[in-house]
């Protein structure tokens, strides 16, 4: 009896710790104990904080949390227990600065990058930390309580927008380094809808399935009629990361493929050109052309190409102004242009000759000769850009046409570093945002030494740039200064107050919401003219409100243009 109430005794004081060491990991990778609790479990002992090091057990912890990021790392060589650290550090560094932000930069409609040294520091310590902060960011905006922490969400974008474009200079870079014949349209038309639609992660999700789709679609038109096709038979579609420079199949069989696609393209899809239309710039990006059907016509030409590559069948882009021709081989036997036949991309896929496409050539006052060649791949993604600055300039948002407007230049800088007329654009965009400051000084400069005979209107930018500058340090100074809080009741006048929802009944005719106010005018003397206000009954010794518009734009409204909505 003694021995049994012994052995009880001995059994009540065995805990967890007696367990084998294995039971006890395998307990600390159940998915229901957190990162968080196998911290405090290792606390508790040395047997438990000697497992609590295991690096397959981190490895665990860091896919039931992040489990999206998992796949960035070597599995096999990867201290997990560091790179979980790292990441859970990089959230609460992105937190902080985002805090910092709201604060430091309330008063400012527009951001200089200045403002986001901190994240191109982190980005320049490890090349993974791009996707890290990336990911952080992006959950930021996603969250499940989308109508909370709003301001923290605001900040966060403009952080997105400058990491992202971070990452996709260095592709841009890399994409453009790479020999002629694996810089293919359709992946530089990609990094273009990525570089202008940065805060969009998933803005490519579809493309590659939809466009394989146009192809399979193409092909199952066909087997019917043609069993015995070739690209039938092989029942797979050519997908390269090379440029297709010659047909798989015979001339004969590939008429049969373009037919079979310009029914599906033209017919079925219905996919057709925005001609002159640059009020919108989604007619620019690839991801949203193939999936609403309109586009412009390099981006049509460029979706058509990529098909038919898929399909076998070699075309190449001949530009003439406001046209768009692919041309692809079908006489070989014949010499020059006569070979070819080109398909017309802004009438239905058109087989048009080489007389026909001339008559465009003279139409346009162009050399024939230079036309005659395939449009190098950067020469379409320059033209690209340079239809989305077009949109920025007559985009009806003001904000959202300077953001266009600044995504469009940054990005043709890189794409043509030596194009002086670019520079001296986004410099000017720049100065007027009043932003980058800096950048602007350093384009000034470069533009100088380039172009001697620009001196007068860069000498005139570099002063103003120059002052603009001291005004934006004295105003920093000023506002690190403790505000003084200021209320209605001291000011009589002051009719409406913050979080009215209120309507521009003058001009504009926009409405919005009221989120701070000034007693008077406080805007710049040349922003006070510009606006013509002087022209209104109060001028500038009235109220004026910050205002939130419905387009996502800040604004300044005097009181007299606003009413209550």
């Amino acid at each position: 009896m003694d021995e049994i109430m012994s052995e009880m005794v001995e059994s009540k004081r065995m805990g967890i710790d007696s367990l084998p060491f294995e039971m006890i990991e395998y307990i600390m990778n159940c998915d229901e104990l957190s990162f968080m609790d196998i911290c405090r479990l290792s606390s508790v002992c040395r047997i438990f904080n000697c497992i609590a090091k295991s690096n397959k057990l981190w490895q665990n912890k860091y896919k039931l949390t992040w489990s999206h990021l998992a796949d960035l790392y070597d599995a096999q060589n990867t201290d997990w227990k560091f790179e979980f650290c790292q990441r859970y550090e990089l959230k609460k560094l992105i937190s902080e600065r985002l805090e910092e932000m709201t604060r430091e930069y309330y008063h400012h409609e527009n951001i200089s990058h200045e403002a986001f040294v901190n994240f191109r520091t982190l980005c320049a310590e490890r090349p993974i930390n791009h996707n890290l902060i990336i990911d952080e960011l992006n959950s930021i905006l996603h969250a499940t309580e989308s109508h909370l922490n709003l301001t923290i969400k605001y900040y966060a974008k403009k952080c997105l927008r400058f990491v992202r474009h971070l990452q996709l200079e260095t592709e841009w870079r890399n994409f453009l380094a790479r020999p002629s014949n694996k810089i293919t349209l359709l992946e530089g038309a990609c990094l273009i809808s990525q570089w202008c639609q940065p805060t969009d992660i998933d803005c490519l999700r579809d493309t590659f399935y939809l466009i394989n789709n146009l192809a399979g679609m193409a092909l199952v038109n066909i087997r019917d009629t043609f069993p015995d096709h070739p690209a039938v038979l092989k029942e797979r579609l050519h997908v390269s990361n090379e440029v297709l420079e010659k047909s798989l199949w015979s001339p004969s069989d590939c008429k049969i493929l373009l037919k079979s696609l310009n029914y599906v393209f033209f017919r079925t899809r219905k996919y057709q050109s925005s001609k002159n239309d640059f009020s919108c710039a989604e007619y620019t990006f690839i991801d949203k052309v193939i999936c609403r059907g309109t586009g412009i016509p390099i981006v049509l030409g460029i979706l058509y190409q990529t098909v038919a590559a898929r399909l076998g069948v070699a075309c190449f882009p001949i530009n003439v102004t406001g046209h768009i021709f692919l041309k692809w081989l079908e006489h070989p036997q014949l010499e020059g242009e006569q070979a070819y036949t080109f398909i017309d991309i802004l009438e239905g896929g058109a087989f048009r000759t080489w007389a026909h496409v001339d008559s465009y050539v003279v139409e346009a006052e162009e050399d024939p000769n230079a036309k005659a060649e395939p449009v190098p791949a950067r020469k379409l993604f320059i033209q690209m850009c340079w239809n989305l600055v077009e949109v920025g300039r007559q985009i009806h948002g003001v904000g959202e046409g300077y953001l266009c407007l600044c995504d469009a230049l940054e990005l043709l800088s890189i794409l043509s570093p030596d194009d002086m007329e670019n520079k001296l654009l986004l410099a000017r965009v720049y100065m007027h945002l009043a932003i980058n400051m800096t950048e602007v000084i350093s384009l000034l400069q470069e533009i100088a030494a380039h172009d001697p005979l620009s001196t007068g209107i860069v000498g005139y930018m570099h002063q103003s740039a120059l002052t603009t500058m001291e005004t934006q340090k004295i105003k920093m100074h000023q506002l690190k200064e403790k505000l003084k809080v200021q209320t209605r009741d001291d000011e009589n006048h002051v009719k409406f107050a913050v979080g009215m929802i209120m309507k521009h009944k003058i001009r504009y005719n926009y409405r919005c919401v009221i989120y701070g106010w000034d007693s008077e005018c406080v805007a710049s003397r040349d922003w006070i003219k510009q606006m013509g206000v002087y022209k209104l009954p109060s001028k500038d010794k009235q109220p004026f409100y910050h205002v939130l518009a419905e387009d996502g734009t800040n604004r300044y409204a005097a009181q007299e243009n606003l009413e209550i909505d």
